[in-house]
């Protein structure tokens, strides 16, 4: 639902709904479907494979949303190989059985305990932790 206020002058109100299905391809560009098309893009010599939506008159490219989550994965990996992100250094500590490293608290703010965390490995030395609140 949205107001629109037009120079002083109040609008009607308008109510509209996104369908579920519409951030998911194919799209229509030129009053075609788009084709699914396969790209790879080399990060520090790594590849990463991905696919986009192409529109064959205008070669114009589209994600859906789950093609934009994985894009945005590869662009963060891209910063991190750039070291590009904002970054701290911490202390490794061993307890007897495995590393850990604490985080500071102004960076944990919306944690609570029993929230998980996925670590994605890089290479031996480089990590993404994903922390699922």
């Amino acid at each position: 639902m949205a107001k629109k206020t037009l120079q002083g002058e109040k609008m009607e109100e308008v109510k509209f709904e996104v369908d579920k299905g519409a951030f998911k391809g194919p799209f229509k560009c030129h009053g075609m479907n788009t084709k699914l098309v396969s790209k790879e893009m080399s990060i520090d010599g790594n590849v990463f494979a991905y696919s986009v939506w192409k529109c064959a008159k205008c070669s114009k490219e589209y994600l859906d949303s789950s093609q934009a989550r994985k894009m945005e994965a590869i662009w963060t990996f891209e910063k991190m190989a750039k070291d590009d992100v904002l970054s701290m250094e911490r202390a490794l500590n061993y307890d007897g059985k495995m590393f850990f490293i604490r985080f500071p608290k102004e960076l944990t703010k919306n944690w609570k305990q029993g929230d998980n965390a996925c670590i994605k490995m890089i290479d031996t030395k480089r990590f993404l932790v994903e922390v699922k609140c």
